[in-house]
């Protein structure tokens, strides 16, 4: 699906990340568009009750309150978890009878995309429908699609 990385300075603004998510029966990850300066967009379902709610020093997330399309540092997405950098490549893909060619757009548009949907949302939260990988994908390339969901990958 991606590529690992393991230190920031080695991706640029506008990548399209993800990380495991913790304590599930089934490999699922959790995806976002970084923005810079160890910050990170990225969409977040309803909350659950966590042990450690606590405001982040860094950034001032809370876990259990802020929810939607959210920003934050790079330690509270990855919560301890191993970083993943999406790889695109251009496809035709068909879509509601058309055929599109989809790839990723410059790293610039992304983040002005992500910014923008961080002011204005991305729609009600759906694991199977609408999730932070449709949002981040959305953000790279222009098309909501959840390979998670659908079986596919980048």
């Amino acid at each position: 699906m991606g590529q690992l990385q393991t230190k920031p300075e080695e991706f640029v603004p506008g990548a399209h990340i993800y990380r495991r998510i913790p304590n599930v029966p089934i490999e699922c990850y959790h995806h976002g568009i970084y923005v810079g300066d160890n910050m990170v967009i990225h969409f977040l379902g309803p909350a659950k009750k966590l042990i450690d709610s606590s405001e982040c020093k860094k950034c001032g997330h809370k876990p259990d309150t802020n929810r939607g399309v959210v920003k934050t540092c790079l330690d509270c997405f990855l919560v301890g978890q191993r970083l993943f950098i999406a790889q695109y490549i251009w496809r035709s893909l068909i879509f509601k009878r058309k055929r599109r060619l989809i790839g990723p757009k410059p790293a610039d548009e992304v983040v002005t995309k992500a910014n923008e949907l961080l002011k204005k949302g991305f729609g009600t939260y759906s694991l199977v429908g609408n999730n932070c990988e449709n949002f981040a994908s959305y953000c790279k390339c222009g098309f909501s699609i959840s390979g998670q969901v659908f079986g596919g990958s980048y």
